[in-house]
């Protein structure tokens, strides 16, 4: 099957050595901003802390300018308890607000939360939004049957995961809750699986780029696949890739802090040219940039 990931010349096109005082950037997130591009990214210290960092480009790949302060830094409780660390955002816009979800660190575990804002200047924390423990919370673009939606990956017993979907009236109280997707044994992702980017609509479906974990006797490599959803209701899943779309490949995606590592985390779509590009981090370390047609990730998903 030929290849429908094409990776960007000039990857890594964001290292660490671009930001002052930082051992790695990765698991980042980008979206559009008017007529430019805007990150949260998550920046990790010399010192082994993390942070994120809002980010600015006229491309949305070369010369990012960061803004001096961190965000989302928790002021008051319940956050400044269970938001201990905060890391690997994700942004979606829903009408004029982006929403920013990510882990939470704490000493109970992780979780996930989300914040929102309109100009990535001021950001307002909504809720600690799940128990512990509980990773990759990405939220659907648009409200389905007049609620919020949410992807996730609960740990299970022995370091599993499934990802879940979930509702919300108001993006703090959420039920329904239910198993989307399995990892698959014998499989590319028979190992732990979880949302990647936010879901973006299409006419076939919500198009979904998720990564899953290939288990090795000496590590762990992590793949992308796709899958497509019923637009009416998500928890339908349409297609799922047999193939992983992207694996570690590349120097950069296969040494770093964490080795053999691709892990999507935003997507932007230009219908206009049938293109995707796909954000992902390389082995926990830099940031890294693809493309793909649309239509051949739909026919992809569909294994055709």
């Amino acid at each position: 099957m030929k290849e429908v990931i094409e990776r960007y010349p000039q990857n890594p096109f964001l290292t660490p050595d671009m930001i002052p005082g930082a051992n790695a950037v990765f698991n980042s997130s980008v979206t559009r901003f008017g007529d430019k591009y805007v990150g949260v990214f998550r920046v990790e210290k010399r010192a082994g802390f993390q942070s994120l960092r809002v980010a600015w480009s006229n491309d949305g790949i070369n010369r990012w300018k960061f803004d001096s302060d961190e965000v989302l830094v928790p002021t008051e409780e319940p956050f400044k308890t269970y938001e201990d660390a905060r890391y690997d955002p994700r942004i979606t816009k829903i009408d004029d607000t982006y929403y920013i979800c990510h882990a939470s660190e704490n000493r109970y575990g992780c979780q996930v939360s989300v914040a929102s804002t309109k100009d990535f200047k001021k950001f307002s924390k909504i809720a600690v939004a799940s128990e512990p423990t509980n990773r990759n919370m990405v939220l659907f673009p648009e409200k389905i049957g007049g609620l919020y939606v949410r992807l996730d990956r609960p740990f299970e017993s022995g370091g599993g995961g499934n990802i879940w979907i979930s509702y919300s009236p108001d993006l703090v109280f959420w039920g329904r809750s239910e198993v989307l997707m399995t990892s698959r044994g014998f499989a590319w992702d028979q190992g732990k699986i979880g949302p990647g980017a936010p879901p973006i609509r299409t006419d076939e479906g919500w198009l979904c780029i998720y990564h899953g974990v290939t288990p090795r006797i000496n590590c762990k490599i992590y793949k992308a696949g796709v899958a497509l959803l019923d637009l009416q209701d998500p928890r339908k899943v349409i297609a799922r890739s047999k193939e992983y779309i992207m694996a570690p490949r590349e120097d950069y995606e296969r040494v770093g802090d964490v080795p053999n590592v691709v892990f999507p985390t935003a997507v932007i779509p230009y219908p206009e040219k049938d293109e995707l590009r796909i954000y992902y981090g390389g082995a926990d370390t830099v940031m890294c940039l693809a493309t793909a047609k649309i239509s051949e990730l739909i026919d992809f998903a569909k294994n055709k």
